[in-house]
């Protein structure tokens, strides 16, 4: 084994992938629900699809049970591997560090071959055999690059009787619970097998000595599970091979994972249908327990009845926003107020399954053409391939063919005995029942794919606005879908698109070529600015010959300059994006809202977007994932916009009690309704929040939802079972807070606030911290010699921010400075001490220190700046080594360190001196920075289970916001 094969055997990266922000601490529960929700947006288009005709082109069929498809794709190598799943592969990135690879700038496939291109000058050709062997040539490489990291996230429905077995040794399942420890393998080998509920596997054979990862990522509570490895570099070698193989294990035979209801065949909880009687008695049942519910009267619209005359607001005939005593108002078509208490997918909707290639998945099929043909799905295409066994069920209840109008009949009088008042995103509208029941409804913009506008390769719902055809397109599209409903009373107006992520527009469109109009308008940005291609060299760091091929070229931001040249740029795409929306829809449709993108968290926080986007929204969408409603970040985000939000898409469910996934997981479905309370309750206490989505209204099917096909989404996100039983311990709850919430909207009562610190903890005050010159020469030995003899600042176990307890961790810390170094000297409790293995952009997830530091633009904001730095420094020492890492940086700096355990063994004392020139500037006597410093904890090294922070919260890696302050002084 050579040096580089021992180092990855002991690298240690985890978290989630390197290509998701690894190792940004904040960032990492953030892209949790952004990657959830991510999986969510190709909903989109199939409720284009649902909602208005359009001649879209079939979903192509999967491969056939046992083959795989292969080929390369924008992502990487794109797997289809049948009723095993698709997968992607990516393209291996080389790397000095596995958690730090290359940017890759440049890329061009055709056919069976791909041109790669990558920062720092590296260049690699992949050509994919019709064995399935992918081989990779070498043209250059960064004289630093240790290793090829390659990486492919599995489905977590692989914990229904999947397996998997790193080459030669054990077959092992994948766990159907979180396990103590995320990583389910870290080692060396030349081999990965997976395998399925029926026996079929997939192998993927990599070079030898490759360092291998697999991990359970709901350590960072996100239900799937990832393999990466890192294949050995030499540069003495220009030529590597990976192949990927399928075939069938035989053994028993494959798994029932659905009983003939569609439950959890592997799983029993309460609740549980067990025959056709049960089914056909709830009925009654549900209609007694009904008919004992009271909620309050409404207008006929779903409205507070006698709001409008009492605050003076206007009957215009349509949902519009007005301003009152400081409040923002939606107001009804009747004059009233009116706060949206929304449903998404208002059924059926996430409830079909795909079923074609894995019949044997399930104890009972119906015939397709008998009794149940109504619980197939309606589309051509989908309809022999997708089924809702919550329609089987309401079918057996019933003793009736699902009918769409009488079913949304049926539950709509459901839903708003519930108080629930409206139709929310992914729903089928302009259905009469809607109509006959004044049921108010949103509808969406048809800006998708299918509808003839593609996205940006690389940005996930952004198209390009500077291209003609997608201009014309969008007028087009308008005109024909959108004006006919323009005297609509009950469309409360437009979603533009699901969860875009704008946030990947500064890092992708200087990557492309000239074919796409963004990047020969950002070309024409620069050659406007720097005149000469010699001045754009020096700002950009870059090697261009000339000006004209900068449209062509792959473009890397590595300077401030380069960064800021992307940023205003961005600027100007956002600009051309939501102006040409905003004026094309006011062409055709003069009386509805437009009621904005359905932001994730990690793309609305942003001050740029946010100032843009609310220049032309009425109101803002937010699909807000979170346990703790931060009332901080909302008001940040409100202050940006100037305009009032929508919640647009959330949920809680319980894994437990359900036989479902766990995305947003509590407890039980108890604690589901209490956590709708606090979000809910609190939410529409801040005075601008004017309504909410619930996502959704029927469970997911165990086999996930259809249009992902095998790598579906499964999850207890429904107010009733697939079974179609409600969760009456969740709504028993949730009743509370709808019948009441214009007592709560108007500050008539406090809202209700769940005594639990994962949902509610009190912010810290904005604090500051005096850095002092050191005395004399800093000897890092853990003993306070010529430091200051300044008061340590403390962080006491109230300052948990992450964790479900603080289990006696405290830190008192000083800092002071030189000319050449920050230095800190921080004496940490804790009763499990020095527990970290990691390296790297992972340190975070051990026992350890994180420091925050920004010396620019003090008073704003928001997402990290180019010159903001996270200092990630290690209280464990794999291979007898201080470790630490410069997070958001172009590039690492040798920090200089001490850590040794306490005395009783009850905590570590860490002392570090950090360059200044790693955090990129030069302090001065009365100098301010932003600052923060936080406080991993692990039990068992490699693992974080809890954060302490001195000023902000677990939103630091990648929001600057709660960032307290230090000044350097004397």
């Amino acid at each position: 084994m050579n040096d580089v094969q021992k180092n990855y055997r002991q690298a240690d990266s985890g978290g989630k992938f390197g290509t998701l922000r690894l190792g940004l601490a904040s960032q990492e529960l953030t892209m949790t629900h952004s990657m959830r929700c991510f999986l969510a947006g190709c909903l989109v288009a199939i409720a284009a699809l649902l909602t208005w005709p359009a001649k879209a082109e079939a979903p192509k069929p999967a491969a056939a049970a046992g083959k795989l498809a292969l080929r390369l794709a924008d992502g990487g190598l794109h797997i289809d591997a049948g009723s095993m799943g698709e997968f992607t592969l990516t393209y291996p990135a080389p790397a000095s560090n596995p958690n730090q690879p290359y940017k890759l700038i440049e890329k061009s496939i055709a056919g069976n071959k791909a041109a790669l291109k990558y920062e720092g000058g590296g260049q690699m050709e992949l050509t994919l055999g019709a064995d399935g062997t992918v081989a990779l040539s070498v043209a250059s490489m960064p004289a630093d690059v240790k290793a090829l990291r390659s990486e492919m996230l599995i489905n977590f429905n692989y914990s229904e009787g999947g397996t998997w077995r790193i080459a030669g040794g054990e077959e092992k399942p994948f766990p159907k619970e979180k396990p103590p420890k995320p990583f389910l393998f870290q080692g060396n080998a030349d081999r990965f097998v997976l395998k399925n509920y029926e026996g079929r596997t997939i192998t993927i054979n990599i070079p030898q000595w490759s360092y291998i990862q697999l991990q359970d990522n709901r350590e960072w509570n996100w239900n799937i599970f990832a393999f990466w490895f890192a294949a050995p570099y030499d540069k003495n070698v220009k030529a590597y091979q990976i192949k990927i193989t399928s075939g069938a294990s035989g053994g028993a035979g494959p798994k029932v994972l659905v009983d003939k209801f569609g439950q959890s065949a592997t799983a029993d909880y309460p609740g549980k249908v067990k025959s056709v009687e049960e089914l056909k008695a709830d009925a009654e049942a549900e209609k007694q327990w009904l008919a004992t519910l009271n909620p309050p009267a409404t207008d006929a619209f779903g409205g507070l009845p006698g709001s409008g005359e009492k605050l003076g607001l206007k009957k215009t005939g349509f949902f519009h926003v007005e301003r009152k005593d400081g409040r923002d108002i939606l107001v009804d078509p009747e004059g009233n107020a009116f706060f949206h208490l929304g449903i998404c997918g208002f059924g059926p909707s996430d409830d079909y399954t795909y079923i074609e290639g894995r019949e044997q998945a399930y104890e009972w099929l119906p015939s397709h053409d008998g009794g149940f043909k109504t619980a197939y799905h309606p589309d051509q295409y989908w309809s022999p391939r997708a089924l809702s066994f919550h329609l089987v069920n309401t079918i057996r209840k019933t003793g009736k063919p699902y009918a769409a109008d009488e079913y949304q009949a049926a539950m709509i009088q459901r839903v708003r005995k519930w108080g629930f008042n409206s139709g929310g995103a992914f729903s089928p509208t302009f259905r009469q029942a809607q109509k006959d029941a004044s049921f108010p409804y949103v509808g969406h913009l048809p800006f998708s794919v299918w509808e003839g506008l593609p996205a940006i390769p690389g940005v996930s719902g952004a198209w390009d606005p500077f291209d003609e055809q997608n201009r014309q397109k969008v007028d087009k599209l308008l005109a024909d879908k959108i004006a006919p409903h323009a005297a609509d009373p009950l469309l409360i107006g437009y979603f533009l698109v699901n969860e875009p992520l704008y946030e990947d527009l500064p890092k992708v469109i200087p990557t492309l070529n000239g074919k796409f109009a963004c990047k020969q308008r950002l070309a024409q940005a620069l050659r406007e600015k720097y005149k000469t291609v010699e001045a754009f060299n020096q700002a950009w760091a870059a090697q261009a010959k000339s000006l004209d091929e900068l449209a062509d070229r792959g473009l890397s931001t590595a300077t401030k300059e380069a960064a800021q040249d992307v940023r205003d740029f961005t600027g100007l795409f956002l600009e051309e994006y939501f102006r040409l929306v905003s004026e094309t829809f006011r062409k055709y449709d003069k009386n509805h809202l437009l009621i904005g993108n359905r932001f994730q968290s990690g793309t609305i926080n942003n001050e740029q977007l946010c100032l843009i986007s609310g220049k032309y929204m009425d109101v803002v969408s937010l699909n807000y994932y979170t346990r703790y409603l931060d009332k901080d970040f909302l008001n940040r985000i409100h202050s940006w916009t100037g305009k009032p939000m929508f919640l647009s898409e959330f949920y809680f469910s319980s894994p437990k009690d359900s036989g479902l996934g766990g995305g947003g997981s509590v407890s039980s479905q108890e604690e589901r309704g209490l956590a709708y309370r606090n979000y809910v309750e609190q939410a529409a206490s801040l005075g601008y929040i004017l309504g909410i989505e619930w996502f959704t209204l029927v469970d997911q099917s165990v086999t996930g939802r259809f249009f992902e096909k095998y790598n579906g989404e499964n999850t207890n996100t429904g107010l009733i079972s697939v079974a179609d039983r409600p969760w009456k311990a969740m709504l028993s709850h949730m009743l509370k807070t709808n019948y009441e919430i214009y007592d709560v909207f108007f500050g008539k009562r406090r809202p209700f606030v769940y005594d639990d610190p994962r949902f509610n903890r009190a912010a810290g005050a904005k604090q500051a911290v005096t850095i002092p010159r050191a005395t004399g020469e800093i000897k890092l030995n853990g003993v306070a010699e010529h430091w200051p003899g300044t008061p340590a600042e403390q962080i006491s176990s109230q300052r948990l921010v992450v964790g479900p307890s603080a289990g006696g961790v405290e830190c008192a810390f000083k800092l002071c400075w030189d000319d050449k170094n920050l230095y800190l000297l921080a004496n940490v409790s804790d009763p499990t001490p020095m527990l970290n293995e990691h390296k790297g952009a992972m340190v975070w997830s051990g026992d350890g220190i994180e420091l925050f530091i920004g010396h620019e633009n003090l008073d704003q904001g928001g997402t990290l700046l180019f010159s903001d730095r996270q200092v990630l420094l290690s209280a464990g020492k794999p291979g007898g080594e201080c470790q630490w890492f410069f997070a958001n940086s172009p590039r690492q700096y040798e920090c200089k360190m001490f850590v040794a355990a306490n005395v009783d063994g009850k905590g570590y004392t860490l002392e570090a001196a950090v360059p200044f020139e790693g955090l990129g500037f030069q302090p001065k006597e009365g100098a301010e920075m932003r600052f923060d410093i936080g406080i991993d904890d692990s039990e068992n090294g490699t693992g974080r289970v809890r954060q302490l922070m001195w000023n902000g919260g677990e939103r630091n890696s990648g929001d600057r916001t709660g960032w307290g302050r230090a000044v350097f002084a004397k």
